[in-house]
């Protein structure tokens, strides 16, 4: 894929390529976690917290934004999944911490510096609705809706679990949807167009099913100012509902089945220059 690179205040700074084995992933989600390191937060304090409330589990953006990039992609919420202890004690607990509940049935905890999401194994959103059984940390891997956001890490034996093509998708920058159903389907739209805008990513055959029609079915500006109310630097403004419509409509050939490019790079240079909030 080339090397990859992210502006800073006038500097080009080059990023690791993407991780093409498990070894590597597992590197540098040590390095994430600072797990080489003594006297950080997340040794400190954020771990030893999430361990007194049972096994502790990394699930999806944290890993695929290292997977992608390394450290210095990283530009994600950490999401804990706590497994093996009683759903009940761990409610008590986000409740005595005032735990903020988020929709997907996760508790934002605030008394951290850094951004701390973190939900009861029993408690995900998928298993909930009915829409997958959850009771492991294997079955985590369907309950995401993207697919490269579809990786575990565990902390407790250090078991990094993905789906077998998990770092082919990586490298031929293909995303899809593993998990169609969720609260929130026109947010998910406005991070596949952000992806779509800063990657330049193909999508698989269902994300395109999915973003066509929900560009037919909701108005342009709305997804626009969705984009500008939940980001910092929104960037949906810059493109074009007909332009992305029919890059929708023309599907390639690829090793993983047909894929459309929504937002094809208008400079090969510029590719993946940016690493935004997605």
């Amino acid at each position: 894929m080339g090397t990859q690179s992210t502006s800073t205040k006038g500097f080009v700074v080059p990023l690791p390529e993407r991780a093409r084995s498990r070894e590597i992933l597992r590197k540098r989600i040590k390095r994430l976690l600072e797990l080489d390191r003594d006297k950080t937060e997340l040794r400190t304090s954020v771990l030893p917290f999430l361990e007194s409330l049972g096994s502790v589990a990394l699930i999806g953006g944290a890993i695929r934004d290292v997977a992608r990039a390394g450290k210095r992609g990283f530009s994600s919420d950490y999401d804990f999944v706590i497994y093996g202890s009683d759903r009940s004690q761990f409610a008590t607990q986000m409740e005595l911490l005032q735990g903020v509940r988020n929709r997907f049935g996760g508790y934002a905890v605030k008394r951290f510096k850094m951004k701390i999401d973190v939900w009861h194994i029993e408690d995900t959103w998928a298993h909930t609705e009915g829409h997958t059984r959850v009771s492991r940390p294997d079955d985590l891997l369907h309950c995401t809706f993207f697919d490269w956001d579809s990786v575990v890490y565990d902390l407790a034996s250090g078991r990094l679990i993905l789906p077998d093509d998990y770092f082919l998708r990586l490298q031929l920058n293909v995303m899809d949807i593993r998990l169609e159903p969720n609260p929130n389907p026109v947010g998910s739209l406005v991070r596949a167009l952000r992806r779509a805008a800063l990657w330049h990513v193909r999508f698989g055959s269902r994300l395109t099913a999915f973003t066509r029609r929900l560009l037919l079915d909701c108005t342009w500006n709305d997804i626009v100012d969705l984009d500008m109310r939940a980001f910092a630097v929104p960037v949906l403004y810059r493109l074009n509902r007909e332009a992305l419509l029919k890059r929708l409509s023309l599907p390639e050939l690829s090793p993983l089945g047909e894929v459309t490019l929504p937002v094809p790079p208008t400079d090969e240079k510029q590719t993946e220059q940016l690493v935004l909030p997605l």
